[in-house]
């Protein structure tokens, strides 16, 4: 935290944002205000930096982290030149080095105030030679081979936090601002893949105590890197027509097909990253067709891999699929059931997971039943959830909750197919909460009623609006749950059960009431109080609650 309460972390983030917003000119502008002190003191006031910069005339600006905190009242509609100015004196006030940002923001080495007018007066050739040395004319695989050899060991300083990643992917990101938008995004994309696996080798640094806590800080800080992927991706045309950009899309999509297909441990998941990709370039048939070949080329590799094994080793147990040979071949039938569904051969999809561990299909399955609901294509839709049904347990929460999610969508949607219904009762007792839920949403008592008797649950654990609800709606379908509570209650044979069951008994009296069945009420009184006669402290209960005279 900086002296004036701006943190690190805040600054960060905004760079990021100044990065991916604002054209290099016009942070050059900015830096040029903030060099010569055109910046009042920054406050930081609740999330948002706000402050004056003073260009032809004071111009209040506002910035966050949020993209509607950003405003400034000069006339330039977007990131001006007064906010990049506020975020280099933000710096500056916060004790850290505005130069270092510049430089990482326009990839143009060290920069001085001593350099503006050069810079502002030669901006083509500032755009054209980064640090590297490359342009947007140099190969995907010339790029690739300088960040390795550039940056491919920031990884050792993140022994403790990835922070040390955020200026490396901003400077990346800064030798393509200037680039084509669909090479920029191909560029972006792959710098953001390669901060990834700078903090894949770094979490190798940590002790087997402190990894879990440092897997949690690492993808924490991730996030928003990878939505930004995401968001790159879903912008890419699937059939560019220009060489430069189908190189990258191949390079891309071969560097991801590696990560994804690695048999060790990974902090993040690579094969989700490579279907995002994969998503767009689904409209691609050439791009398909290759993809397809490759996966079954390397899935006939791993088939080869694991007979050989065999050949050595006698398998021992079922368990094989799950040796070092047997891993090689998940991510690739993953990768073909994903081309096989958006095929529409769901069937076949399935039958390729049906060959993987369920923790690298679950995810696929999941999103494929989502796009079958949606569509309302009922038949694949059942293909999946067949799938996923057999794999959902309850050793698997962060699958069944989903499952049971799209069991109750399904049954709203499609109120004459009990399956779906049946699926969720087949999951009990993980499923109660959602079963008991979706039978009130339905209207359905009686039947929420059956399942708290089931599930052996007494009134005063359930959920009082749901009690009112019912007692208002259908106060008959509650009268066998007081009965089966007040049983309960006696016998557990002590002073307080007794006072709880005639507590009980004065409820259910009311229940009778609404039901116009006084004589019903009556008769099972009197069965209880005679079946309960031994029972003196009971007795001195009922009386103590003028049930018994």
């Amino acid at each position: 935290m900086g002296a004036d309460g701006i943190s690190e972390s805040f600054l960060n983030e905004l760079e990021r944002k100044i990065s991916d917003y604002t054209r290099k000119e016009i942070i050059q502008r900015g830096w040029d205000y903030a060099a010569r002190d055109n910046v009042s003191p920054v406050q930081m006031a609740g999330s948002l930096l706000i402050g004056v910069v003073t260009g032809n005339k004071p111009y209040k600006v506002r910035l966050g982290l949020k993209f509607d905190d950003n405003d400034c009242s000069c006339p330039y509609n977007g990131w001006c030149k007064h906010m990049a100015a506020m975020y280099f004196a933000a710096i500056k006030q916060s004790g850290g080095k505005p130069e270092r940002a510049m430089e990482r923001l326009t990839g143009a080495g060290p920069v001085t105030v001593s350099r503006i007018e050069k810079l502002q007066q030669d901006q083509p050739a500032a755009a054209a030679v980064s640090a590297s040395g490359l342009t947007e004319s140099d190969s995907p695989q010339e790029w690739m081979a300088w960040m390795e050899r550039k940056y491919g060991h920031t990884w050792q300083g993140c022994r403790h936090t990835l922070h040390p990643l955020q200026p490396v992917l901003s400077a990346l990101k800064g030798s393509a601002r200037d680039w084509p938008k669909p090479l920029q995004h191909y560029h972006w994309m792959y710098a953001i893949l390669f901060i990834l696996e700078q903090a894949e080798r770094a979490l190798k640094l940590s002790d087997a105590f402190s990894r879990y806590y440092q897997e949690m800080s690492f993808t924490r800080m991730a996030e928003p890197w990878i939505e930004h992927y995401y968001t790159l991706a879903a912008q890419l045309d699937p059939s560019p027509t220009d060489e430069a950009s189908l190189a990258w899309q191949a390079e891309l999509t071969d560097y991801l097909r590696s990560q994804a297909g690695k048999k060790d441990s990974r902090l993040f998941r690579w094969n989700q990253l490579y279907f995002g990709l994969a998503a767009v370039l689904l409209g691609n048939d050439e791009w398909r067709r290759a993809e397809r070949l490759e996966l079954e080329t390397k899935l006939t590799a791993a088939d080869l891999l694991t007979t050989g094994a065999d050949e050595q080793t006698e398998p021992q147990s079922k368990a094989q699929e799950q040796e070092p040979a047997g891993r090689e071949r998940h991510f690739p039938l993953a990768a073909l059931a994903y081309l096989d569904a958006a095929h529409g051969e769901d069937r076949k999809a399935v039958e390729r997971l049906r060959q993987i561990p369920p923790e690298n299909a679950s995810d696929l399955a999941l999103d494929y039943a989502r796009q079958r609901l949606k569509s309302g294509d009922w038949d694949h839709f059942e293909v999946w959830m067949d799938y996923l049904y057999a794999i959902a347990d309850g050793k698997r929460g962060g699958l069944l909750q989903p499952f049971l999610g799209l069991c109750r969508e399904a049954d709203l949607a499609q109120r004459n197919n009990p399956a779906w219904q049946r699926y969720m009762m087949d999951k009990l007792p993980y499923s109660y909460m959602e079963l008991a839920d979706l039978l009130l949403e339905k209207g359905g008592f009686e039947e929420w009623a059956d399942l708290q008797l089931a599930m052996g649950l007494r009134p005063d654990e359930l959920d009082p609006a749901d009690m009112r609800l019912i007692a208002k709606r259908a106060p008959s379908v509650l009268i066998p749950l007081y009965h089966q509570a007040i049983e309960g209650w006696i016998a557990l044979r002590n002073r307080q059960s007794y006072r709880m069951a005639v507590k009980q008994l004065k409820k259910l009296e009311k229940l009778y009431g609404a039901e116009k069945r006084t004589e019903a009420w009556n008769n099972y009184l009197e069965r209880t109080v005679i079946k309960y006669q031994r029972m003196r402290a009971f007795q001195e209960e009922l009386r103590k609650g003028t049930l018994l005279r």
